[in-house]
């Protein structure tokens, strides 16, 4: 059966995902970032992806807001994130000096999220360096929330936090001067606009994120256009379909230089 249709129910997608779990079907694939300067492979994004035994490879579209709704999304999270540690260990063994990144939903920011991530990486002797945080911020990040601050402490601790979707949801400059980041990533849409007012936009996070010494990603590129635009407009990195989709390990470990 094709996977367009299954149409579960909340009820059936919740009890398939609570399976899914049990039976380790949750796995990790890695979209590749490209430094523009070297065009090295320097970092990874990790995805997640579901190996349903009938209905094949599922995007997390199918999923994710079930994840969120029925409370399995800090286990999925935390999946991805043990699972993403593990390959880089693996591949920094073997000389790969890539870091890797891992979405976090809000609901996740608190300081046991904080304090068991750094844990778990002094136990795998990874430096906290190869491993950023991507959240999509929102209006109650504020300075006097539990979230910034968990932000902050996994950013003291050495742990890159980026803030993802610039330009598509709640993030503006203001928040950019003051939100604890490491890293900003470029909204797709602002890729694909044209007009003049996305081009002044992009400059400004882009100065704002370089006064911080933050690196800036653009996302999305999938032409030879897309790449012209983010070398144009300063970008650090670029991620997209231009270098790769996001693949299983085994399928990105050659694009992977060892040092």
């Amino acid at each position: 059966m094709a996977t367009s249709e299954w149409t579960p129910s909340a009820a059936e997608l919740s009890a398939e995902l609570r399976r899914a779990l049990a039976e380790e079907e949750l796995i990790a694939f890695f979209q590749p970032q490209v430094d523009l300067r070297s065009g090295r492979v320097v970092a990874v994004e990790a995805l997640c992806r579901w190996n349903h035994p009938q209905y094949g490879v599922l995007m997390p579209d199918r999923f994710i807001q079930e994840a969120e709704r029925s409370g399995y999304i800090a286990r999925l999270d935390r999946l991805m994130l043990e699972e993403a540690a593990r390959r880089a260990v693996e591949w920094h063994g073997r000389g790969i000096e890539v870091s890797f990144a891992v979405n976090v939903s809000p609901t996740e920011l608190h300081p046991e999220f904080a304090d068991s991530t750094l844990e778990h990486l002094q136990e795998l002797h990874l430096p906290p360096r190869a491993v950023t945080v991507e959240i999509t911020e929102s209006p109650a990040l504020q300075e006097s929330c539990e979230e910034y601050r968990t932000l902050q402490t996994l950013l003291e601790g050495g742990v890159g936090v980026a803030v993802d979707d610039f330009g598509a949801g709640h993030t503006t400059l203001e928040s950019l001067r003051r939100l604890p980041l490491s890293e900003i990533k470029i909204d797709r849409s602002l890729m694909l606009d044209q007009r003049p007012e996305a081009d002044s936009l992009v400059a400004e996070c882009i100065g704002i994120a370089h006064e911080r010494a933050a690196i800036v990603v653009a996302e999305g590129v999938e032409t030879d256009e897309h790449l012209a635009r983010a070398v144009r407009w300063g970008c650090d990195r670029a991620q997209g379909f231009y270098f790769a989709p996001a693949l299983s390990a085994e399928e990105i470990e050659p694009l992977l230089v060892v040092a």
